[in-house]
């Protein structure tokens, strides 16, 4: 039984390191001042108020926010309009972006 849950525990931690390694990179860049100045196009339709549909990004995760941003930009995820504004953006810019909006209180 100790084996068993040792090797569980051995799994975990790798996947874990694994994750941190591969996430890391995605905010490589950031600047913080350049998110906030960046934020102006974004915060158009991302506010706490939206009922349309539009989700708040205030104080979400900034690797969830990188990752959306890239598949938006990659055009992975569907949406005319986000796939239009994060194609128009670089790897330091979403990364900036990201810890900005990670920021904010929700």
């Amino acid at each position: 039984m100790v084996n068993i849950v040792f090797k569980f525990f051995i799994a975990i931690s790798c996947l874990l390191i694994f994750r941190g390694l591969l996430a890391e990179p995605l905010l490589d860049g950031a600047d913080f001042d350049y998110g906030e100045y960046l934020s102006g196009q974004c915060l158009t339709c991302h506010q706490n108020s939206s009922d349309e549909g539009i989700p708040a990004i205030n104080g979400a995760e900034a690797l969830y926010i990188a990752k959306k941003l890239i598949l938006y930009k990659n055009k992975e995820l569907e949406n005319e309009v986000m796939q239009l504004v994060a194609g128009a953006l670089d790897k330091e810019q979403i990364a900036s972006l990201a810890i900005y909006f990670n920021s904010l209180e929700k």
